[in-house]
């Protein structure tokens, strides 16, 4: 395509004449053929690309001001002449532009610059292409049109990165264009905009830096940063929005908060778009996707480059010099310079890729030079790389810890985290995974990078199926599952890494695991559509080997049923089942452990949940105390199960049998989250909320009642927890009932009506929730 459009261009000789109307459609011809240009070389399909807001509205401050140049600058992949492609589209296209009978003329750099000296003037070389005569003062001229007509011209100069320069003809062509500048004066009738990547800025500023008269005709626009030396701001979310949409419509709201914020920087888009049409069937949403966007961009900017040798082993010396980060990551240039001696053309390379850039600060008045990574990222990429060799490759319990240790701060700690989660992965290493979780993690930091591993599994399964080979051969579902027994409803990432982890289940009984899991969270959500789903998700699993006394499936299935309105009988065998459990007729630990398997605490879970809607709070007692006589380690244990069942059982006795009993375990319970040894999950903490709001209108403090119960239903609306969201309406309408305040007793009735009349739940009596 570009070659076509250059044919072309070469075929188009210029007939030189005054004439203003031929000047325009000679100027029109050139900016067709830039905007040609344009289209055949973006990144993306150019249908894809959108115009910017901030773009017009400093176009139209600059052309209504007494400034003559401006310049859109900017790091490399920043989309600059995407940008102003759209932007002349607008002043010189649109149907209702106010700009329509001015001249714009469009200039590729090196369409303008005579490529052999640059010893033409700059003003020579637009009169020969737009067809003014030679004889003609371009300034004189478009003054006395500006004067009769009003008709300004608009030059635009783009795409400097193409000249190849040394320092000589870079300073000549700065020098051109200052010459210009300068020739215009205090004229209004031309109007200059450069595009210039920073590193070409600086130098360009450089130049007229002492000119008071220049730096008074620069216009720096509204979005000006010197720190980083760039005015084109990142993408708004309504921007972003706008071209997620156009590339893949009705999904933007399913992109994580994070992977947005990384993707307003238009840098990153191309690469987001070359994943989505290499995976097409893979939602890329998350911000394990980010990863894979830093890692193409490393690839092809300094892996598959020229000089790429050069560069890594100059940006290994830039990681020492930074003492692996624990004096920063900006180094003052002196520090570099024999290395950038040795490596010139690598280092020029990789300040013109946007990879590297240069910076004053002022020290007492003194400049000083420095150097530093524009994307954190990639330094941090090729600090993994580095302190990998410094382990000798091996990426085992003591490489896990020390990263872990404390020498980096703490978002670059858990970023080189995910980039030693990413190799082991690929390498089909899965097995020394099992060394992040012996880390002293959050349950955050724990839900992420669960998630994080199941993304990228699923994402590798797709052109490497051996990974799942590699996934069974090693066992990696089970060290996955009991990391996954600490049951944070609460943490999107934990309810998104399981569904993700679906994916690449390589058998019946690790799906019905995860499966029940979710089902858990789904029956929470008094969702009948979801329960319905996942029950047919179920049943071809119900008949999975797994070491429990209930099928999942049925337990689930009966839920559905009550939520239904459906009548089961009483002689149903599960119900029946469950009456031999609460009488202790069932042996649940046949082999003495001293703590349930995995599957045994979701089939708790289930059965706490059923009870729910087919038993009382005097069962749930009996539920909880019945596991604990197989398994009476868990009475002095502090892991997650157990401290689920001490509030459960906390909570079931403040219903029935509030008293010092019932205050202690509060106590207990309320102690274990103060400590931060034992992690309590945000799933526990909710829970918690439960028990004090009850605590609470046992004890008639009815101010503290409302506010933890409508902090409560915020925390459970948000998170689809229906079942506890019921608890909190039926807590505020009993205090306010108790309190004779009947206008807000109607009030939270009938939203509690209008609520379960939107999830289509018949009226019936359930003594957890009560629902009468």
């Amino acid at each position: 395509m570009s070659s076509l459009i250059e044919e072309q261009k070469n075929q188009n000789t210029i007939s030189l004449t005054n004439d203003i109307h031929k000047v325009a459609l000679n100027a029109k011809q050139i900016t067709s053929y830039t905007l040609q240009n344009i289209r055949s070389r973006c990144s993306v399909p150019y249908e894809l690309t959108i115009p910017r807001k901030f773009a017009n509205h400093d176009f139209n401050n600059f052309y209504a001001s007494e400034y003559s140049f401006t310049a859109l600058i900017a790091q490399p992949g920043y989309g600059k002449s995407i940008l102003l492609s759209h932007l002349v589209q607008d002043i010189a296209y649109a149907n209702d532009s106010i700009y329509a009978k001015d001249i714009l003329c469009y200039f590729n750099a090196n369409d303008i610059f005579d490529s052999d000296t640059y010893q033409s003037s700059l003003e020579d070389n637009i009169k020969s292409k737009i067809g003014l005569t030679q004889d003609t003062d371009l300034i004189q001229y478009f003054d006395e049109q500006y004067k009769k007509s009003t008709i300004r011209l608009i030059l635009i100069l783009d795409d400097f990165a193409e000249l190849i320069l040394n320092r000589y003809t870079k300073n000549k062509v700065f020098d051109r264009i200052v010459d210009l500048i300068s020739a215009i004066g205090e004229s209004n009738a031309i109007k200059i905009i450069l595009s210039m990547r920073s590193t070409t800025w600086n130098l360009f500023f450089e130049r007229i830096r002492h000119a008071h008269f220049l730096k008074r005709k620069w216009f720096p626009g509204s979005y000006y940063y010197l720190d980083y030396n760039s005015n084109i701001p990142p993408l708004s979310e309504e921007e972003l929005e706008h071209v997620i949409e156009k590339m893949d419509p009705g999904n933007f709201e399913k992109i994580s908060t994070n992977l947005k914020s990384q993707l307003k920087f238009p840098f990153h888009i191309q690469w987001y778009y070359r994943l989505k049409e290499q995976y097409p069937s893979f939602n890329f949403y998350t911000n394990f996707v980010f990863y894979e966007i830093i890692y193409l961009f490393i690839n092809e900017k300094i892996f598959s480059s020229n000089y790429s040798t050069e560069k890594v082993l100059l940006i290994k010396q830039i990681v020492k010099l930074s003492d692996n980060s624990k004096k920063g990551t900006k180094l003052l240039k002196t520090d570099l310079m024999y290395h950038i001696s040795n490596y010139k053309n690598a280092y020029l390379e990789l300040l013109a890729d946007g990879i590297l850039m240069e910076e004053k600060d002022f020290y007492d008045s003194y400049p000083l030079e420095f150097v530093r990574f524009i994307h954190p990222h990639v330094f941090e990429y090729f600090l993994f790389k580095e302190l990998l060799e410094l382990h000798q490759h091996q990426m085992d319990k003591a490489f896990f810890e020390y990263l872990n240790e404390g020498h980096f701060s703490n978002e670059v700690r858990f970023q080189l985290l995910q980039w030693a989660i990413r190799q082991l992965i690929i390498l089909g290493n899965l097995k020394n995974i099992i060394c992040v979780f012996t880390l002293n993690l959050t349950n955050y930091e724990k839900n992420y990078l669960i998630y994080f591993i199941a993304e990228n599994l699923a994402y590798r399964s797709l052109h490497h199926p051996e990974i799942l080979k590699q996934i069974e051969q090693q066992n990696f579902h089970k060290i996955l599952i009991h990391e996954l027994v600490h049951f944070d409803f609460v943490d999107s990432c934990y309810k998104d890494a399981i569904k993700c982890l679906l994916i690449v289940a390589n058998n019946k009984e690790i799906a019905l695991f995860y499966h029940s899991i979710l089902a858990i969270i789904d029956c929470s959500s008094f969702d009948q559509s979801k329960i319905a789903i996942r029950l047919e998700e179920m049943e071809s699993l119900k008949d999975a080997q797994i070491n429990t006394i209930f099928n999942p499936y049925e337990l689930v299935n009966l839920i559905y049923l009550k939520l239904k309105g459906t009548p089961v009988s009483p002689t149903d065998v599960t119900l029946l089942k469950m009456e031999q459990f609460k009488e202790n007729n069932i042996e649940l630990n046949v082999d003495d452990r001293p703590f349930p398997l995995p599957e045994n605490f979701i089939e708790y879970l289930l059965i706490i949940l059923l009870n729910t809607f087919y038993g009382t709070q005097r069962n749930v007692i009996t539920i909880v105390n019945v596991i604990l006589s197989h398994y009476p380690k868990l009475i002095t244990t502090r892991n997650s199960f157990s401290i689920y069942l001490l509030n459960i059982l906390a909570l079931a006795n403040s219903r029935i049998n509030p008293g010092k009993k019932t205050d202690q375990m509060e106590r207990i319970i309320i102690k274990i989250h103060e400590n931060k040894r034992d992690k309590s999950t945000l799933y526990a903490q909710s829970l918690l909320l439960l028990l004090k709001a009850q605590q609470k209108k046992n004890k008639k403090e009815y101010n503290e009642v409302i506010s933890l119960a409508q902090e409560g239903i915020i925390i459970f609306e948000r998170n689809n927890l229906f079942m506890y969201e019921m608890f909190m309406y039926n807590l505020l309408i009993s205090s306010y009932t108790e309190l004779h305040d009947f206008e807000k007793v109607n009030y939270f009735n009938s939203t509690k009506h209008i609520l379960l009349e939107n999830k289509k739940i018949p009226l019936l009596f359930l003594e957890y929730i009560d629902f009468t």
